[in-house]
């Protein structure tokens, strides 16, 4: 298969016409279709992922294609390229048109401005001449649709500064109109803001009325404490020079008066002069007082009509001021129309004034790097590495093929997989019987008439019985191999375990009709030629084979004696092999599964190993049934039996843990019905000469 893959490549590659590829590189710079300020065009700018994608799909296109094949005549003129036709019909354009698209590849380059154009063909110079005449086609469209852009942007945008100066004129006449008539005057309060006049003057109103208010407080504080005769908490009222010269005036005259009147009386001259000036003084005191209360009283009388007064003009300015701020509403509109026209016309003049200086300098978005030159050497085909990538798929497409077969066969075929899949040491090896297609149907009929309980059944067997089973025992020619093997197998039990060998022994299967049966039943009639007393019990009760196996008449067997009709000793019979004894199934029970898992089957097979020297027991299969789990459990040692390149390694897996589950002693598995020439393990001669060494070693064992 892989042979095969490899030379079809190597024919395939020498077949190939030579490919030359021509390329060249451009540089994509981002391009805006409204006109750019003269900042941003010595601005770098990135390139987004969609702008740069959207030239590739403009260099693949197909307009720009019909244009390059029409300018070099591909579709008219015969070229050395054999894809293009010499033909003039519609069909031969669109043909030339999809060779053209598929011999083109654009590739941006990642994270960069830079785009690879490449062309393939087997002219190297039509290579290199059809890029640069797409690459100069491509960049000649770019440079004319800027342009027309641009004339288009800039017609438009005299259109639209006509129309903004006739609406910025209208809208400031407006204006002007509204505020005659409203006799409106505004002046700037700061940071460009405008306030009328009426707004202004209430401001100041209100910051006066404030004032007047404050300073009305301050007086009416004053004439409540001078009404309360408490004028000692007024130190800055009546505590002037005026008042505090005659209070100390008048307390040394009242001190003179008390120092007089110790030493004469009241009528005394002097004082009388004393009284008489303190009298004045008094009078004196209280006037300036009285000055002093009456200028308080002025003063806050004063404050409350001053304020009175600015509260009334406050209020007369707050209405004019309502009035105004109706007729300010539709002045800020027509302010704010102003504004907006202005700014409006005054950004498409400047932006007009710089359309054509970005015109000129960024006519072109789109620039050459490399240029395409005729290529000197084809890319294809790589003889090299043709050879090497189909030697690598040859070799795939073996392992693969291998795979495949082995998914699909997952059986056991050999020892090998027993060890790597079971992990079970491989006990023998038993070749193919020779069962010739007569034998088969005989033995079809031996069974259909045992289901059928014929009523000459044994006659019928006896007639039809021979040849049916693969016997070690067999006067056939042609055995050398099956007892050689069933001798390895034999020695192998017998070694299997350290100190003695396992003297009951129970063999299973995964499955019916994998040869349990016949290789149970040869080991037994090889241990009996090595002189051993063996006991054959046919624990497959529900498909028995010991009987027809051995041709053994008679009803009665381990059903009986499990059933409790009669003792196992007298059920016993001997078979053609010398030291061989049979206990057959005897009569099909209602229930299997009951009677091998009793006491009896234990009792029975402790009880025969005190007799014989070695007990087999043919168990039933493990997963259709739960009969030889029964039996793996009650004997010294299990060996399962495994039909090569029948059983899959599945069903296997599952019989191995069904015996480990019950605690069973699996000492090993019997590789059955295998091609030992195929399999390698045959050498002409090998067993004919060593079939009495054999015989020995088995004795020697034993």
């Amino acid at each position: 298969m892989g042979l095969l893959l490899f030379l079809l490549t190597l024919f395939w590659t020498i077949r190939q016409k030579p490919v030359y590829e021509a390329k060249a590189l451009l540089e994509v710079e981002p391009n805006s279709s409204n006109a750019a300020s003269v900042q941003d065009l010595f601005r770098f700018a990135s390139v987004s992922g969609d702008y740069v994608e959207t030239q590739e799909k403009l260099l693949q296109s197909d307009s720009l294609a019909r244009e390059v094949i029409r300018k070099l005549r591909l579709d008219q003129e015969a070229k050395v390229d054999s894809d293009f036709k010499p033909e003039e019909s519609a069909v031969a354009k669109q043909v030339a048109l999809k060779v053209f698209e598929r011999r083109l590849n654009v590739l941006p380059i990642p994270n960069s401005r830079l785009v690879r154009v490449t062309f393939d063909s087997q002219d190297p110079k039509l290579a290199a001449q059809v890029v640069n005449t797409l690459t100069a086609t491509f960049i000649e469209r770019n440079f004319q649709s800027h342009w027309d852009a641009m004339q288009n942007a800039t017609k438009w945008l005299s259109q639209q500064l006509d129309r903004l100066r006739i609406r910025l004129e209208a809208s400031e006449r407006d204006l002007q109109r509204y505020t005659q008539a409203n006799g409106l005057v505004y002046v700037d309060s700061g940071q460009g803001r405008l306030r009328s006049i009426t707004d202004e003057r209430l401001q100041q109103l209100e910051e006066q009325v404030t004032a007047a208010q404050m300073i009305r407080f301050e007086k009416e504080s004053l004439f409540r404490v001078e009404q309360a005769g408490d004028s000692e908490a007024m130190p800055g009222v009546f505590d002037d020079r005026i008042t505090r010269n005659l209070t100390e005036r008048l307390q040394h005259l009242e001190q003179k008066q008390a120092q007089l009147a110790v030493s004469f009386k009241a009528g005394y001259p002097p004082m009388q002069a004393i009284q008489s000036e303190i009298k004045r003084t008094r009078r004196l005191l209280a006037q300036q007082q009285g000055e002093a209360e009456r200028h308080i009283a002025d003063e806050y009388f004063a404050a409350l009509q001053h304020e009175d007064l600015l509260r009334r003009a406050f209020a007369r300015q707050q209405a004019r001021a309502k009035i105004a701020a109706q007729e300010a509403v539709q002045y800020n509109i027509l302010k704010r129309e102003v504004d907006t026209n202005k700014q409006l016309y005054d950004a498409l003049l400047q932006r007009m004034k710089e359309a054509g200086v970005s015109a000129g300098l960024r006519a072109n978005s789109i620039r050459v790097v490399d240029a395409a030159v005729p290529p000197i050497s084809p890319v294809r085909p790589k003889i090299a590495l043709d050879l090497a990538f189909g030697f690598l798929g040859a070799l795939g497409g073996g392992l693969g093929f291998a795979c495949v077969q082995e998914r699909v066969d997952n059986s056991v075929k050999s020892p090998e997989d027993v060890a790597h899949f079971l992990h079970l040491p491989i006990l023998g090896l038993i070749p193919n019987g020779r069962r010739t297609e007569r034998d088969e149907i005989r033995r079809s009929c031996v069974r259909l008439s045992r289901h059928l309980r014929v009523a000459s059944w044994t006659a019928f067997r006896a007639e039809q019985q021979q040849n049916v089973w693969v016997r070690l025992d067999s006067s056939a020619s042609g055995m050398s191999d099956l007892r050689e093997s069933f001798r390895v197998l034999r020695t192998s039990i017998l070694l299997s375990t350290a100190g003695r060998a396992p003297r009951s022994l129970a063999f299973v299967s995964a499955g019916p009709s994998e040869g349990k049966t016949t290789v149970c039943c040869n080991l037994a009639v090889s241990l009996a030629q090595l002189g051993k007393r063996v006991l054959l019990i046919d624990g497959d009760i529900r498909r028995p084979g010991v009987q027809d196996f051995f041709q053994i008449t008679g009803s009665s067997g381990l059903v009986n004696y499990l059933a409790g009709q009669g003792e196992w000793r007298n059920l016993v019979q001997a078979s053609s092999t010398k030291g061989l004894d049979c206990l057959i199934c005897g009569p099909l029970p209602p229930s299997p599964g009951e009677l091998l898992s009793s006491e009896r089957m234990e009792a029975l097979i402790k009880d025969a190993m005190s007799d014989y020297n070695f007990v087999l027991v043919d168990a039933p299969p493990l997963l259709s049934i739960t009969d030889g789990r029964v039996l793996a459990a009650t004997v010294e040692a299990t060996v399962l039996v495994i039909k090569g390149a029948v059983t899959s390694r599945e069903r296997a897996q599952r019989a191995q843990a069904c015996v480990s589950a019950v605690g069973a002693h699996l000492i090993g598995a019997v590789l059955n019905q295998i091609d030992l020439r195929e399999a390698g393990y045959y050498q002409t001669g090998y067993y004919e000469d060593r079939e009495g060494s054999a015989a020995e070693r088995d004795k020697a064992s034993a």
